[in-house]
């Protein structure tokens, strides 16, 4: 549940960070790519995560220069506007990733949700 959570959390974050940097008419399009890059780069992250003792950080690091190539490339913005785009929306969402957490009273148990 602490994945899917993650995830979700890292798409609300990021997707509408992105959509900032753009005017109504290429709104759209920079949401659609944000999400696919997205969809794409989180469970890189995670399963290096979980099946290396790589620094998370340094992974983290690395998925920011391959969303910002990602933009350049898919959105067709400028290299700076790219850079600063992919830096704040992962970095958001890493901190929010790391201190935000779901508590375990929300998450009934299957035991529980079947007696009632």
């Amino acid at each position: 549940m602490d994945l899917a959570f993650n995830l979700l959390l890292v798409l609300i974050i990021e997707i509408p960070i992105i959509g900032f940097f753009f005017k109504r008419k290429k709104r759209t399009n920079a949401y659609v790519f944000a999400l696919l890059i997205n969809v794409i780069s989180w469970p890189i992250i995670n399963v290096i995560r979980l099946n290396t003792d790589w620094n998370l950080l340094y992974v983290q690091c690395f998925i920011t220069i391959a969303e910002t190539v990602a933009y350049i490339f898919f959105i067709q913005c400028s290299w700076k506007k790219a850079i600063l785009m992919a830096v704040l929306a992962n970095t958001l969402s890493f901190v929010a990733t790391k201190y935000i957490k779901i508590p375990e009273s929300l998450l009934k148990k299957s035991d529980e949700i079947s007696m009632q």
